[in-house]
């Protein structure tokens, strides 16, 4: 019997709007660099 959950799919619409910026590896809060989006021009 498995004592922990498994693990969500990345794409699981449960986890939209739950991400976090914090990075403890960097020590603080770093937003995301938003993805360009295709067929947009470049700024």
């Amino acid at each position: 019997m498995a004592l922990t959950q498994p693990n969500p799919k990345p794409d699981d619409p449960r986890l939209a709007d739950h991400q976090t910026t914090y990075q403890a590896s960097r020590g603080g809060h770093y937003p995301t660099e938003p993805k360009p989006v295709p067929g947009q021009p470049k700024p």
